[in-house]
């Protein structure tokens, strides 16, 4: 029979919307019966017990079934596990639960809230509350939450977000554990009355409860406040109640993600707009609805307590997975042995091939150290044959050189020669004689100078990159051949960029390079049966920063030097570049191919191109600083 009587609210409300649709007028029975509404689920966490909670939310079912049309909207009382299970089920449209509980729903299940309740008393209406902890003013050991240590203590179930977790909250941030510092923890269920009762009647020593409870029992002359002493008590303006912690958003209507979007959205117009003091919401005990706050609070709480969807995981005996989970017990130690076996043989495939890659790892290393030496040799050869090369180059140049150190030499000669002779016949004076060893001393330092110039080029020495004035080497290459192209009858010409950014180069192997193109271009303009003899070298800056140097002549051109590159285009000239390729009848055929690696050894790169006037072209860039500079490692041409 309790059980029958236990179910009756359900069965009187379920009357009463069969009697609310036979009071219909006709023609609006005859709508019903061509179009059957929809029933509508709404389940509501009943912590004052079933009956209240029909008594409490079915008038606001009633109000949302007269307001869309089409639906009846049903009130489901449960308790939490009864909430979780219906919604795991989806045997619910919408729940109406605390914080706490949605969001471990929302959490879990994808429930989204669409309203959150205003609460009414009789002093004002708001949409937060909290939680307050009390205990018997008569109590003088009891004055502050650190004083419950060791004391006992009630509250309504572990998972009751007003009615403990808002005080398990506070108690920690108190620095008290209440499983761990309390002498007991008891939790009742609900009603939240039980709590305050106990504490009255001295069962425990303290409790908590939500806030507006024991305003609500001194209300209904339950109890008088007088009696209880509120714990950590807070003051937020404007909230009505006693309180002892922080606040939270009220509860919040909530749909399940299978529930119809245009359902949520006809709801959600419904409750907005139902006035503070609608019968419904008389009846509640609640003040409307607004729309659905921020809940992030309750997560940081969750956060810190470790529970709900950030719980921490719980401890589970072997025994119990063992009885539970025997059969994948058995396929995981099938998995295991196979994994072993499996395990054991890539051991032994890893040993083997770690076998075979140490072997070929020596094999490797002995190949790098040779290739090492090889390279090594290469370079040394490389670098003497770039020696041999300057040498020659100042071979073909000894006549001019000759006359070059011979002409202040001559002049050194004959002025002190004519200084001795006015010296023996007493005609010269003091001040003559020091202007001549003046010119003397000018002239030795000129013989010094092209001296110190060949000594320099033809060293064998390391190569050294170094920021250098490209225009500099330029002119001093020119110095250097300028006896050979007077001899020649050749005119050089010098266009040199301003204000060019500094190189990275070798200075000796630049003026080698520079020597060998102007030597070719000497060598092409005299082999030129007409026109004007002249060479040119050029010095300028392109789009990409790099320094260029050209030498072009006036000469026959690389296609007169050689009948079978004619018409061969770009790819042809490249054949110039070919170590012991020359079209000389002396020539070895290795100073264009030394000079291109000296300059890609730099970080830079030479090629030909036709003049525009006959002739031919030589060009080499080089990078400036601001460039990535090429590694010790690039650099070993000598």
């Amino acid at each position: 029979m309790r059980r029958i009587w236990g179910h009756m609210p359900r069965l009187f409300a379920q009357v009463g919307v069969v009697a609310a649709l036979f009071a219909l007028p006709v023609h609006a029975s005859f709508a019903v019966t061509a179009s059957p509404a929809t029933n509508v689920k709404i389940a509501v966490l009943a912590f004052r017990g079933e009956s209240e909670a029909f008594t409490k939310w079915r008038p606001t079912a009633e109000y949302l079934t007269q307001h869309i049309p089409g639906y009846v909207f049903q009130i489901v009382p449960t308790t939490l596990a009864e909430m979780k299970s219906a919604v795991e089920g989806e045997r619910v449209d919408f729940i109406l639960t605390n914080p706490g509980n949605y969001v471990e729903h929302e959490a879990f299940h994808g429930v989204t809230r669409i309203a959150t309740l205003r609460s009414s008393s009789y002093q004002s209406a708001g949409n937060r509350f909290g939680a307050v902890i009390f205990s018997r003013r008569d109590a003088a050991n009891i004055k502050t939450l650190r004083d419950l240590k060791g004391k006992r203590f009630m509250a309504i179930r572990e998972s009751a977000f007003g009615g403990f977790q808002l005080a398990w909250r506070e108690m920690k941030t108190q620095g008290l554990d209440p499983f761990a510092d309390l002498a007991t923890l008891k939790f009742v269920g609900f009603p939240h009355d039980r709590v305050v009762e106990a504490v009255l009647a001295g069962e425990v020593d303290a409790g908590t409860v939500r806030a507006g409870v024991l305003e609500n029992l001194a209300l209904n002359k339950k109890l008088d406040m007088a009696d209880l002493r509120i714990l950590n008590p807070q003051n937020e303006p404007g909230f009505p109640f006693a309180l002892s912690t922080s606040l939270y958003p009220e509860w919040p209507f909530a749909q399940l993600k299978h529930t119809s979007e245009q359902l949520s959205q006809k709801v959600v117009i419904a409750l907005l707009g139902m006035p503070k003091d609608h019968s419904a919401a008389v009846r509640g005990g609640y003040a409307g609805w607004t729309v659905p706050l921020d809940y992030q609070s309750v997560h940081d709480l969750f956060k810190e307590l470790h529970i709900g969807p950030y719980g921490m995981p719980v401890e589970i005996r072997f025994s119990d997975l063992l009885e539970q989970y025997w059969h994948w017990g058995v396929f995981v130690v099938t998995l295991m042995g196979i994994a072993v076996l499996w395990g054991v043989r890539v051991e032994y495939l890893v040993t083997k091939r770690t076998a075979e890659l140490s072997r070929a790892n020596a094999e490797l290393e002995t190949q790098i150290v040779e290739r090492k030496r090889a390279e090594d040799v290469a370079s040394k050869r490389q670098n003497e044959l770039a020696h041999v090369s300057r040498v020659n180059t100042m071979g073909e140049l000894t006549a001019s050189l000759a006359h070059e150190i011979n002409q202040p030499l001559s002049a050194i000669a004959n002025y002190a020669t004519g200084s001795v002779r006015r010296l023996n016949s007493n005609t010269i004076k003091l001040t003559d004689l020091s202007d001549v060893m003046g010119t003397i001393a000018t002239e030795a330092q000129r013989a010094g100078e092209v001296i110190r110039r060949i000594r320099t080029f033809v060293r064998k020495g390391e190569v050294s990159l170094t920021p250098l004035d490209l225009n500099t080497i330029a002119k001093e290459a020119l110095e250097i051949t300028s006896a050979e192209a007077r001899r020649h009858d050749v005119f050089l010409h010098e266009d040199f960029a301003e204000n060019l950014p500094a190189v990275i180069a070798d200075k000796v192997q630049v003026e080698q390079v520079l020597l060998n193109l102007i030597s070719n271009a000497l060598d092409a303009v005299q082999s030129a049966e007409t026109g004007t003899r002249s060479i040119t070298i050029t010095t300028s800056q392109d789009q990409s920063d790099e320094v260029i140097c050209a030498v072009r002549d006036s000469g026959c051109g690389v296609e007169g030097d050689d009948p079978k590159r004619a018409g061969l285009g770009q790819e042809g000239y490249e054949q110039l570049f070919e170590p012991f390729y020359t079209t000389k009848l002396n020539g070895m055929g290795m100073g264009l191919s030394i000079s291109r690696s000296i300059i890609e050894a730099s970080g830079g790169r030479m090629w030909v191109e036709v003049g525009g006037q006959g002739g031919c072209v030589f060009k080499f860039s080089l990078p400036t600083i601001a460039i990535n500079l090429p590694t010790s490692e690039e650099t070993d041409v000598g």
